[in-house]
């Protein structure tokens, strides 16, 4: 049932709004705080934004290889981890979409919705709170599995579900808490746990209307394995026109949750990190007539 967590959840969206009513005698009414974030990604974590209604969202998430031969293979640039990525807003307060990683050949389908959205004035709600969850296939051919591993397909699946709580506090600055459960269905032996949690922090300095710094930060809730790196990122936005471009260091080559928050390997101390970049490109399909259809 943990796994219907989120369609449970979606009950409470318009949970929001009846709170509201009792404020009408406020002599400025509030109204929905925007742009937070630049992107529905901060440098690997989710953001506090989503697709617009009736906007489609193709986002390239490209992670080159280490940087730690230098000019050898130009830091890292002759390999390369992508993951494709097409989100839909379905209304001011859902989106959903689908993946595909090259890394462990991961298929992925998330949703990502607002429950309650921050809200300006002195009675005004003071944060925004999300809910994602993601769902992703490993489709690596069974020789590139362990071969003593049976191989169902309920083996191949993990589960991330994500509250997402942030703020706005100016027009400079926007921070947000992540608190995460990643549910692997295979672990690779009993020791391991197949609920691993994490809290992550992400934040934005906007430094003028087209570049900000972002970053975020994941540690782990309980006990990891001796290997474990926590995951992190450091970026820069640049928007151009109908573009957001992220330039990105990190410490992870995969782009989705279960990859940058859990199986993170670079070490700061080693050089062992990885440049990327994030490009998005939104597509309309509103209808700019509405008698028409």
């Amino acid at each position: 049932m943990k796994y219907f967590l989120p369609l449970i959840l979606l009950s409470l969206v318009h949970a929001q709004d009846g709170l509201l009513d009792v404020l009408e005698d406020d002599p400025e009414p509030p109204f929905p705080v925007m742009a937070a974030f630049k992107g529905t990604r901060v440098v690997n974590a989710q953001s506090l934004e989503i697709p617009r209604p009736s906007i489609l969202q193709f986002m390239i998430q490209h992670r080159f290889g280490s940087i730690e031969n230098g000019f050898y293979d130009l830091f890292g640039m002759d390999e390369a981890s992508i993951r494709f990525d097409l989100q839909y807003g379905f209304s001011e307060r859902v989106a959903l979409g689908v993946g595909r990683s090259t890394l462990n050949k991961t298929y992925d389908l998330l949703l990502k919705t607002k429950l309650l959205r921050q809200m300006s004035g002195s009675k005004g709600f003071p944060v925004s709170v999300l809910w994602f969850s993601n769902i992703g296939v490993n489709t690596e051919r069974r020789s590139e599995i362990d071969p003593a591993v049976k191989d169902l397909f309920v083996n191949r699946i993990s589960y991330a579900h994500q509250l997402i709580i942030g703020r706005k506090f100016n027009n400079s600055l926007s921070l947000e808490i992540l608190p995460t459960i990643i549910h692997r269905n295979l672990v690779p032996t009993k020791d391991h746990e197949h609920d691993l949690y994490s809290i992550g922090v992400a934040g934005r300095w906007k430094l003028s209307n087209r570049f900000s710094l972002n970053f975020d930060h994941f540690s782990p809730i309980g006990d990891r394995n001796t290997s474990f790196q926590s995951g992190w990122g450091l970026g820069v936005d640049i928007e151009t026109g109908g573009h957001v471009f992220q330039i990105m260091l990190t410490n992870a080559r995969g782009s989705y949750e279960g990859a940058y928050i859990e199986e993170a390997t670079g070490k700061l101390s080693e050089g062992t990190l990885y440049l990327g970049f994030n490009i998005s490109r939104a597509f309309s399909f509103a209808n700019p007539d509405p008698s028409r259809w």
